[in-house]
This record gives C-alpha cells, structure tokens and sequence, in this order.
C-alpha cells in the first residue's frame, strides 16, 4: 500500500530554509568573484600607467645634460637672479632636465610635474617643453617625489641646489646652478590609483583619494613604486 499523506508545514519551512541558505551561500560567493573579476581590469591598467610614467622619467633623467658644452649639466634657470625672484621655486613634485636630443642644435627642456584636471578633478603627471608643449602625460598620478643624492650616497638638501653659484661665467648663455654638479643620483617616488571611484575604499593609508567602495574583494589599494636613477652624463668625469 502507497502512503498518500503529504509534507507537514514543519517540513516546508525546512526545506525552504535550507533552499534559501545555500542559494545565499551561493549567491555571496558569485558576487565576491564577480567584483574580483571587475577588479583585474583596473589592476592592469595601473600597472601600466605605472610602466608609461618610469619609461618617459628614466628616458629623460638618463639624458640630463647631454650633448651640451663641456661642464654644462641641465641648467635650471635662464639667469643670474635668484630663484625666487623669477618665481622659480623648489617643488619636490616637479622635476625639469635640459638636453640637446639626438641632430638637433638647441637644448630641449623637459618638465614633469604632478597636477590635477579642473574639468574633471583628475590628478595627473605631466609633461611640459617650456614653451609649446604641456599635456598631460598619465592620468590618477597621486603621488610624485623626488630626491637627489650626491656622490658618497649623502641625500642633497634641495635648498642647496638654488641660487648659485652660476656658471659659465658668460652672461650671454644659458646659466646654471653649479651645485647641480654635485647631483649623481635622483630617486623618484611615483604613486597610482584605481581610475574608478568604485574601486577605491576610505581614504588612508590603502587610499590616497577615498572612493565609493563598500566591500573589500573590490578594493584596489594604490600601487606605488621607487626606483633610483644615475644620469649618465651627470656621473662623468668633470
């Protein structure tokens, strides 16, 4: 004989208590893949705007003073007066190299500096010649530093590199700081964030610029790197 009696309520309530468990269980698991399947895209575009800033930074801190007259290293100012009276000041964001690039016959200034878009309040690294060219180079750059090393391995106080003494002594060339003769080594700190806001958790020590981010399998914390480089024309014999 086949029982005909059915499931108690008991047992529904059961059953769809543990039906509905698993597809939470379930459910929560997807999600936390999904936003780290979200997050890798942003991963890699960090990585590469970290590589596009070391390789135009490197290129030309590699360059500083090349091709220029004996003695001449990456003047840092069109003349005699002071610093401060051209309105010329330190800024350890910012960094500006002379060279005279391959069959050209004039120096060609090239300045990097930390900024940040008005329009769309965006940080930026950027590239400027001195004259026609300012454009912005990497975008979300949060952090830029420089620091310069002699040749013991001493750090330089960059107040030292300012006001003179200049040389050569024409007035009719471009001039330069002759501490800058002192300079071997210069040491950049260069700091990127996730491009999304929803990428990015409370500002601190993950979050240079906080974001919207409420879970953490969806944080991107900042990448930050710090490389040391010799400029080759700054370490010869002079």
């Amino acid at each position: 004989m086949r029982s005909t009696a059915g499931f108690t309520i008991i047992e529904l309530l059961w059953s769809t208590a543990i039906t509905l468990g698993v597809t939470a269980a379930i459910l929560g698991l997807s999600l936390r893949a999904q936003g780290t399947f979200q997050a890798q895209p942003e991963v890699s575009d960090m990585h590469q705007r970290l590589r596009v800033g070391i390789d135009a930074l490197v290129k030309d801190l590699l360059m500083a003073g090349a091709g220029l007259p004996p003695g001449t290293v990456a003047p840092v100012t069109p003349a005699r007066a002071g610093d401060a009276d051209l309105g010329i000041l330190y800024r350890a964001d910012a960094i500006s190299m002379l060279y005279v690039p391959w069959a050209a016959m004039t120096p060609a200034s090239h300045t990097y500096y930390l900024d940040r878009d008005l329009t769309t309040n965006t940080p930026q690294l950027r590239y400027s010649d001195g004259a026609e060219t300012d454009l912005p180079l990497v975008d979300h750059v949060v952090g830029l530093e420089f620091e310069y090393f002699d040749g013991d391995g001493a750090p330089l106080d960059p107040a030292s590199l300012q006001d003179g003494p200049w040389v050569p002594d024409d007035p009719e060339v471009t001039t330069f700081d002759a501490d800058l003769l002192r300079i071997r080594r210069v040491r950049v700190r260069l700091r990127v964030e996730a491009g999304l806001a929803s990428m990015r958790g409370p500002s601190g020590a993950l979050f240079t610029r906080g974001g919207t981010a409420t879970a953490m399998e969806r944080y991107v914390p900042d990448r930050e790197i710090q490389f040391d480089v010799a400029p080759r024309n700054m370490n010869r014999d002079r």
